[in-house]
């Protein structure tokens, strides 16, 4: 499958959103450690927000593309039966 240049970027920029979500979690966990636990759970889901927002927006960027390509795919077979059931309607028309 042929990927073009903005679908690499976006699969790099998805890779980044992971790993800045992983991190973040990890970051805020540790530092609130001291604090309790729970404290430090909730800090670590907080943490991770902002990266899996990202990771949300990419996905939808990712699946617009392939939206774009089936749609793209879709048209191809539809203009490759109209051609066919015009050629058919064709001959039918010189038969009669």
């Amino acid at each position: 499958m042929k990927q073009r240049f903005a679908e690499t970027i976006i699969s790099f920029l998805l890779g980044a959103a992971w790993a800045l979500a992983l991190l973040g979690a990890i970051f805020l966990f540790w530092s609130f450690l001291p604090f309790g636990l729970i404290v430090a759970l909730m800090a670590g889901m907080i943490g991770s927000l902002f990266g899996l927002f990202l990771v949300v927006m990419l996905e939808v960027a990712s699946l617009q593309f392939e939206k774009l390509r089936e749609l793209k795919r879709q048209r191809e077979i539809l203009e490759s039966i109209q051609a066919s059931l015009n050629a058919s309607h064709d001959a039918t028309l010189r038969d009669h």
